[in-house]
């Protein structure tokens, strides 16, 4: 089972960045377009650090603590939330 966060963090650095752009973008005024690209740019990071956070829940990397079981329903619950956002 390979659990290493670094690729959570990176990608989750990189969402923050782009949605830190966003913000610099509208204070210098930026034209819609430009912000309204970033924006996309943003969704698509943020969705890209969801499935790699679903997959280190499914892999157990996360909650290393937490007994098998207590895993199982925790998983259960990220996915049946999961389904509730889309």
């Amino acid at each position: 089972m390979q659990c290493d966060n670094k690729e959570l963090i990176d990608q989750f650095k990189r969402s923050n960045g782009q949605v830190a752009s966003i913000g610099r973008m509208i204070d210098d005024n930026r034209d819609c377009a430009d912000v309204l690209q970033q924006i996309v740019a943003a969704r698509a990071s943020l969705t890209k650090l969801g499935v790699l956070l679903l997959e280190a829940e499914a892999r157990g990397c996360l909650g290393a603590n937490t007994e098998p079981n207590d895993k199982i329903k925790n998983f259960n619950k990220v996915v049946t939330e999961l389904f509730k956002l889309t």
